[in-house]
């Protein structure tokens, strides 16, 4: 993964967030130092612990925004489509917001895949929360099945979503040994509302 450039037009508070979401999702939480931190962001350490206390509360903070900005991504909008057509533009954003974000994929890839008994644990926790919750959400609005456990829904949208987020790479790679477009291996979720 090359270096993001450093958006300078950020306040240093979300600079140091960026940068730690960059770090974390390239070495880690424990192979990045808050001195890397703060060099790469162009901030001091005391400043770092001034706005987030410690590496902890820095690991926080970048989950709280990754996870805010995936809620947003896959918020129920009112529409007069299809409950297909729904899903679709869900499933659509989530992609989008993912293609415009890559670093939230490979951070996500790092804390849950390869860091998952430790550190990603609790992303792993408050990400299926937040499927739980839009497919409670979705059931009210008569998108999700209602004759299905929501548990069961939650685990399909994990499976299929995050699934096609964390193993994107591994798609593409298969994809081109087989001189295939990987688009053409999309996952969905149609099914959903699915008995």
């Amino acid at each position: 993964m090359s270096n993001p450039v450093i958006n300078t037009d950020l306040t240093a508070k979300a600079r140091i967030r960026q940068v730690a979401l960059e770090l974390f999702a390239l070495n880690g939480s424990d192979g990045t130092s808050m001195r890397a931190i703060s060099s790469r962001a162009g901030v001091t350490v005391g400043l770092i612990t001034h706005h987030f206390g410690t590496k902890a509360g820095l690991i926080q903070a970048v989950e709280d925004d990754l996870l805010d900005g995936i809620a947003n991504a896959i918020a129920y909008q009112e529409s007069d489509e299809s409950v297909d057509g729904v899903v679709r533009k869900l499933d659509q954003r989530l992609l989008d917001h993912i293609d415009d974000n890559p670093l939230v994929a490979a951070y996500l890839r790092r804390m849950m895949l390869i860091e998952g008994n430790g550190a990603g644990s609790d992303l792993t926790e408050r990400f299926t929360r937040l499927a739980l919750r839009q497919i409670q959400d979705l059931r009210r609005h008569g998108i999700a099945s209602t004759s299905r456990e929501p548990e069961d829904q939650v685990m399909q949208v994990m499976l299929v979503k995050l699934g096609q987020v964390l193993m994107q790479p591994f798609v593409d790679q298969i994809a081109g040994h087989l001189g295939r477009d990987p688009q053409r291996y999309q996952l969905s979720l149609r099914k959903t509302r699915s008995a």
